[in-house]
């Protein structure tokens, strides 16, 4: 039988927990030997003193300190079973009785028993601490070493290569290299020895050299034939998993091709040791090459839907383009340069004099491609609203890079013409690098964001969503680790700065590390998973199979939830063994602050967990709160959701649920009662309205007939004689349905009947109407040009409403 995807997830889950708990479990602490720790110590301490010592030599030491200490920090935890198990037995007795008290002899001799045993049982983890503090304290001495030796050599200052007299032994060293190649092959060649050598094992090498450069040619042909043929696949899962693979022909193709093409060079026996030290430099020098070229391709592509939005127009992204195509020849240039240097331990003065060149020669176009990144700026109709502060990001970070690239170029090659050139290179080459990473980086979260587009709509764009962001934000931190490798930071400080990470901190008598925190989140990850699995269950499978309703079935899975979280978060930190009774007091004064700020959110979650257990109100009631009115649904732990008849959502805390009114129409049943007003002229008898209008009660569908319907006269009105009908309907939230029809029925029958339903009349009695003659004969006389004594006119005591002494109108 295949289990449920939640299922299989659960258990694969679960076996991978067993898995690494199992090589916890094998990785147990040992005590380690102490004494050839101290022998290590004093090697340390000689080493540290004396002054010819190298940095191969410190590293070494460093390397073995730090195996040392990593020992130490794992035996710190020996016997921590039995450690806490005796602190269990020595709190179960009682705390130590206060100066001048006493207690009973037995217990005060367990105590001792106990706390002699606790002693014996700790010294190791002492011992242990007291030797990792010691590793430690060494490897910071050997670090900071390290470190004032690399200061040092960045600082160091030779004479100025803009001086031509200084390039004197420099050419020499180039003149007699370039001297020497030539040769030893010319040597090879008239050798009798080497030279039937080199016959003999022609044929391998030959085609091993054909095979290579027919690679190497036709690399960039078959990388674009499969990008057509990819390019035309339907699905678009299938086509990012096919670019993978076109990337990886593009990058892998060439240099294989080129590593085969030197192999086949050295083994054909032409090359002497200089040679082959030549050979051995082009792979790295091939490979920036490469690499450098398809970063170039991909980050400055001559169309906008090869990379989606972008800061740079056409133009902006054909000028980098170009200005990055220079770049590239001379950073590969530059790494031969440095790997032949080491290879033939050349004078390092020529390597550092060569080397500078080429540095001049890519400031140039690195302060070049500052000024094309300093200007980008999205267009007006690539910005979206909703991302104006993503757009905003992008462009501020790119014209970061842009005026750092500038300044660093200038500063570089000034730094360079006064001797220093260590800082020249360090700061043009590690700019030209951090602008490749940045670039790498950018690309991989425009692929993530491309299969993350396509995983949840089926298109292949580039979705701006929050996912991709998040992706890129932890890919910018996984980048930090080379960034500050690319700058000069030494690989033992990365390893350092994890093993501070591994230390942890300590609170109280808990000491967090990254295993410590690793467990508290997989056992809370199991527990919580395993608490949706029950709700699922529960919601979906036992609970519909009961009586229960909606509103109880809702309840019960919420209140399995809330306690499942809990249990979750109990046995997580239990499995991490935290510690947390020295935090008591500390958090018992944090939670009178916290419970004076946060008293009306305890209060609302209170109500709820009431709301939930006692269900004054379920989801789907119709309720009336605040004088707000509407169907509930739903009751979270804070608040409840009501939505209202004009389809609008108001959120009302529990608290106001729990402590004020609350009309709910359809808790326990749905039966209600309609009320229909009508009205009816004076005249009318009386009793034949009373009976139609029972008769249209009755004939309703949704009416009870029990207990009966009514139809009452309720008084004389000032327009109309007034009558209800009062009736119990099956289902109260039909009642607006039902009076409406009613008010049809009841017109229709009125007008069968010859009943006239009366609208608002309203005598009016007018006191003095002479006025209102003598104010129309004024108006006529003023058409005339001769003149008259004004009308007096009226005013509103001349008009009253009711009986008055005048006549009517």
């Amino acid at each position: 039988m295949r289990l449920a995807y939640p299922a299989r997830l659960l258990l694969g889950f679960v076996l991978s927990v067993l898995m690494v708990a199992g090589a916890w479990a094998q990785e147990a602490a040992q005590t380690p030997d102490y004494d050839a720790w101290q022998a290590k110590l004093e090697q340390a301490q000689r080493v540290l003193a004396a002054e010819s010592t190298t940095e191969q030599q410190l590293e070494e030491l460093r390397a073995d300190i730090v195996t040392w200490r990593a020992r130490f920090l794992e035996a710190e935890s020996i016997n921590s079973g039995q450690i806490e198990t005796l602190q269990r037995q020595i709190d179960a007795l009682g705390s130590a009785p206060a100066e001048g008290e006493s207690e009973p002899e037995d217990i005060a001799n367990r105590r001792s028993e106990l706390e002699e045993q606790l002693a014996d049982v700790r010294a190791p983890s002492l011992r242990a601490t007291e030797a990792f503090s010691s590793a430690d304290g060494f490897v910071r001495e050997i670090d900071k070493s390290l470190r004032a030796r690399e200061t040092a050599d960045l600082l160091s200052r030779v004479d100025t290569p803009l001086n031509p007299l200084n390039w004197a032994p420099v050419i020499e060293v180039l003149r007699g290299l370039a001297k020497q190649i030539p040769s030893e092959i010319n040597e090879r060649l008239h050798g009798e020895r080497t030279l039937n050598q080199i016959v003999t094992n022609l044929v391998g090498p030959l085609i091993l050299a054909a095979v290579s450069f027919y690679i190497f040619v036709r690399s960039r042909r078959w990388a674009s034939y499969w990008e057509g043929r990819v390019a035309r696949l339907g699905n678009p899962s299938f086509r990012m998993a096919a670019i993978g693979l076109v990337v990886l022909l593009q990058l892998a193709l060439p240099w294989a091709g080129l590593v085969l093409f030197t192999t086949a060079l050295s083994i054909s026996g032409l090359f002497g040791p200089i040679g082959l030290s030549v050979l051995r430099s082009i792979p790295a020098a091939g490979l920036v090459l490469i690499v450098g070229f398809w970063l170039n391709l991909r980050l400055f592509p001559a169309e906008d839907r090869q990379i989606g939005r972008s800061v740079l127009d056409n133009q902006q992204r054909a000028a980098a383009r170009w200005i990055t195509r220079s770049i590239v020849p001379l950073l590969g240039l530059y790494s031969f340069i440095v790997v032949l240097g080491d290879g033939l331990e050349l004078n390092p003065l020529a390597v550092d004099y060569t080397g500078f060149i080429v540095i001049v020669a890519m400031a140039i176009p690195l302060f070049r491609l500052g000024q094309v990144l300093s200007r980008s700026r999205f267009r007006d109709d690539e910005r979206d609203t909703e991302e104006e502060g993503a757009a905003h990001f992008e462009e501020g970070a790119i014209v970061l890079i842009g005026r750092v690239a500038r300044v660093v170029a200038v500063l570089g090659v000034s730094a360079g013409c006064f001797g220093y050139l260590n800082i020249a290179e360090a700061a043009v080459i590690s700019a030209i690098l951090s602008i490749a990473l940045f670039g790498f980086i950018f690309l991989l979260q425009r692929t993530f964001a491309r299969l993350y587009s396509i995983a949840t709509t089926g298109k292949d764009d580039i979705a701006d969503g929050l996912v991709p962001l998040l992706v890129g934000g932890l890919l910018g931190l996984v980048a930090l680790p080379v960034l500050a490798l690319i700058w000069g930071a030494r690989w033992t400080d990365l390893t350092e700065v994890w093993a501070r990470v591994r230390e942890g901190i300590v609170l109280g008598d808990t000491r967090l590390s990254p295993e410590v925190l690793l467990t508290l989140i997989v056992v809370f990850a199991l527990g919580y998973g395993i608490t949706r699995l029950v709700q699922n269950g529960l919601g979906r499978t036992i609970l519909p199979k009961t009586d229960l309703d909606q509103g109880a079935r809702t309840a019960l899975v919420s209140g399995v939830g809330y306690v499942g979280i809990f249990l979750a978060g109990i046995a997580a930190i239990t499995s991490a063994g935290l510690n947390l009774s020295s935090l008591a007091i500390v958090a018992g004064a944090l939670s009178v602050g916290i419970g004076f700020g946060l008293q009306t959110i305890v209060s609302n979650f209170v109500s709820g967990i009431i709301l939930l257990i006692e269900r004054p109100v379920s989801e789907g009631d119709w309720i009336e709160v605040n004088g707000q009115m509407g169907y509930v649904r739903r009751i979270a732990v804070r608040a409840t959701r009501i939505e209202t008849f004009d389809r609008t959502d108001v959120i009302v805390p529990n608290s106001d649920l729990i402590s004020g009114q609350v009309t709910n129409w359809t808790r326990g049943n749905l039966v209600g009662r309609v009320i229909v007003p009508v009205g009816v002229a004076y005249g009318t008898d009386t009793k034949t309205v009373e009976r139609i209008l029972m008769e249209i009660a009755e004939a309703h569908p949704m009416v009870i007939l029990s207990p009966p319907p009514a139809a009452l006269f309720i008084g004389f009105g000032e327009d109309s004689m007034d009558f209800e009908i009062r009736a119990i309907i099956r289902d109260v939230n039909f009642v607006m349905n039902v009076k409406s029809e009613m008010n049809h029925e009841i017109a229709r029958r009125f007008v069968e009947e010859g009943i006239e339903i009366p609208f608002a009349q309203r005598d009016i009695w007018i006191r003095n109407p002479e006025t209102l003659h003598g104010a129309s004969a004024e108006r006529k006389q003023a058409k005339t040009p001769s003149k008259s004594p004004q009308a007096p006119f009226v005013t509103e005591g001349d008009m009253v409403d009711g009986d008055g002494d005048g006549d009517a109108t």
